[in-house]
């Protein structure tokens, strides 16, 4: 999905495979204010950046080209010119490298939808892809050393399956085709819209669902989409309209052999990837080793799933506090969670987690451990470093950018946490976005 508008050129529908090599070079400007929006400039591609594009460079300027591959010599169209960067879609390969594929969506293309990044790529090389933006985010913004990264991450990205039809949840746009009102997304970094009938991650059950619905919906109305235990959910938004979504979609994890239900609106927060909610919550629990008479804390602990299950081992004698702004959210985990729990194991508190660390926390007794699953951005210095001050033996990160998990990794290690071990899945194929859990333990606990 797009994060901005762009000024963009008319492109044509992909990239054209040369195989002879690319032409000429020609002379070119060195500054980013001599260039201009449509200039076709030629690159070689080197290494893959966070966000779904790849580095080169046009006379020592920076150019991040999306639809390209390492190692490729393309002709690139530049779509955007900053102050010490530019941005381009590459629109003619001269050298293909060897793990290119034909996509399967006729909306990935230069100009064409926003939602996927390496739809280009076999499964293989977007796996490898997000595994050197991990190392390089651990390394960099984490600073951590090449050889204790490597060690980290030997075991590569996990693959959860289901590389197409696996997004669960999407928010469409309506809009005009022909005769006909049909499903849409954005353009990368841009507002316009691209049809998206045929969108290959969507789920298919889902996405059949919605594109029907669309054929009777006003042009420019958001159509919401959820797959739930019951199937397909979909809610229409009216243009410019204040509502917000109504209808609830329901999700079940198993925690020891027992089946928890938590419901969401169509548009909160549940985990796209069907596989990847129980999958957390396993490795959290074994990561976690939560003892009974333990007391933990849950941060951004949505509707309760990670919470559940800390409070299913923790038993009657222990703990669990979990902290979460979404009121839908809180009323959610204390509606289903509170049916389970009739003892002192659980609270569920709607309040900004920054806030809490800061005052309310205050009251509470210093935890045995805590989870936390912030948002995009990360914790932060002022979270992390109130929770580091409570000293609980193990701290575990959900995380789903890399970056800001090396920038938490940084500020950990001042106030005494190491990265004690990390797993990443490819819950997102197609798009640059993976899913991270990290293990921090105390540094002076560790051999």
């Amino acid at each position: 999905m797009p994060d901005a508008p762009e000024a963009r050129s008319t492109t044509p529908q992909g990239p054209d495979v040369d195989a002879t090599g690319p032409d000429t070079k020609t002379a070119a400007p060195a500054f980013p204010e001599d260039y201009v929006v449509g200039q076709e400039i030629e690159v070689t591609v080197d290494k893959v950046a966070h966000g779904g594009h790849f580095v080169a460079r046009h006379n020592d300027l920076v150019v991040f080209v999306r639809h390209a591959l390492p190692g490729e010599d393309v002709t690139a169209r530049v779509t955007e010119i900053s102050a010490h960067y530019l941005r381009a879609d590459a629109i003619r390969i001269h050298s293909a490298h060897p793990s290119r594929v034909t996509p399967n969506c006729p909306a990935f293309h230069p100009g064409g939808c926003g939602g996927c990044d390496f739809a280009h790529a076999n499964q293989d090389l977007q796996r490898d892809l997000k595994l050197q933006v991990l190392r390089e985010s651990l390394h960099r913004q984490g600073k951590l050393s090449i050889d204790r990264v490597e060690e980290l991450t030997r075991m590569g990205i996990r693959d959860l399956g289901n590389h197409e039809g696996w997004r669960t949840r999407m928010r469409y746009r309506t809009m005009r085709r022909d005769s006909d009102v049909v499903l849409a997304l954005r353009a990368h970094r841009s507002d316009q819209l691209v049809d998206a009938s045929s969108c290959v991650i969507a789920d298919p059950t889902g996405h059949a669902y919605a594109r029907e619905f669309a054929h009777s919906s006003p042009e420019g109305g958001d159509v919401l989409m959820a797959v739930d235990s019951g199937g397909p959910v979909v809610e229409f938004i009216a243009q410019n309209s204040r509502d917000r979504a109504r209808r609830q979609v329901r999700h079940t994890i198993e925690v020891d052999d027992q089946e928890w239900e938590f419901r969401t609106r169509i548009d909160g927060f549940w985990q796209v990837h069907p596989r990847l909610a129980q999958t957390l919550v396993q490795t959290v629990l074994a990561w976690a080793d939560p003892k009974p008479g333990e007391k933990w804390w849950d941060l951004y602990a949505g509707v309760g799933p990670i919470a559940a299950a800390l409070a299913t081992r923790v038993g009657g004698s222990g703990h669990v506090v979990a902290v979460e702004g979404s009121s839908f959210a809180v009323r959610e985990a204390q509606r289903n969670l509170g049916r389970r729990f009739v003892g002192d194991e659980l609270s569920v508190v709607r309040a900004d987690v920054r806030r809490w660390i800061a005052n309310d926390a205050l009251s509470e007794p210093d935890p045995d451990g805590v989870v936390m699953d912030p948002p995009r951005s990360g914790a932060g210095r002022p979270v992390l470093q109130g929770v580091a001050a409570r000293q609980p033996r193990r701290l575990i990160v959900v995380a789903c950018d890399p970056v800001a998990l090396g920038r938490d990794t940084a500020i950990l290690a001042e106030f005494g946490y190491r990265l004690e071990r990390v797993t990443a899945w490819d819950a997102f194929p197609h798009t640059h976005h993976l899913e991270t859990v990290a293990l921090f333990l105390p540094a002076d606990q560790i051999s």
